[in-house]
């Protein structure tokens, strides 16, 4: 039972670190800073924004799920696809900037928490009597 505690909580960990962009949402200046780039226009605007939504809601259902089992695999899917794809899309269109490059170090450092509380987060049979 502790181990799946510890899983749940990693869960948790690995939902804020992709839910951490939905500041972006609200501030154009945060999503500048965090991937400097420069986001120029309102449609541009709108793009990071909307990103920055996606990335709040698929970050807080793994939170979530860390609490309830029922979609937690459908949450850890959806997170690990989103940190692997930003992962992969950065490798393949290279180079990117520095800060790009320490998104993608904190993509990949989720991705190994969220690895870790999906496998702890198992549940296991109860021990037979």
């Amino acid at each position: 039972m502790r181990l799946e505690r510890v899983g749940r909580s990693l869960l948790a960990v690995a939902g804020l670190i992709n839910a951490a962009p939905a500041v972006g949402a609200v501030s154009v200046a945060f999503a500048r800073s965090t991937y400097g780039v420069e986001i120029a226009g309102p449609d541009m605007e709108v793009l990071f924004r909307h990103r920055a939504l996606l990335l709040g809601i698929v970050g807080t259902t793994l939170v979530v799920a860390a609490l309830r089992p029922g979609p937690r695999a459908a949450a850890i899917t959806a997170n690990a696809v989103s940190m692997g794809g930003f992962l992969v899309l950065a490798l393949a269109n290279p180079p990117v900037n520095a800060e790009l490059t320490k998104v993608a170090w904190i993509d990949a450092a989720g991705l190994l928490v969220l690895a870790a509380g999906a496998v702890a987060s198992r549940r296991r049979p109860d021990p037979a009597p």
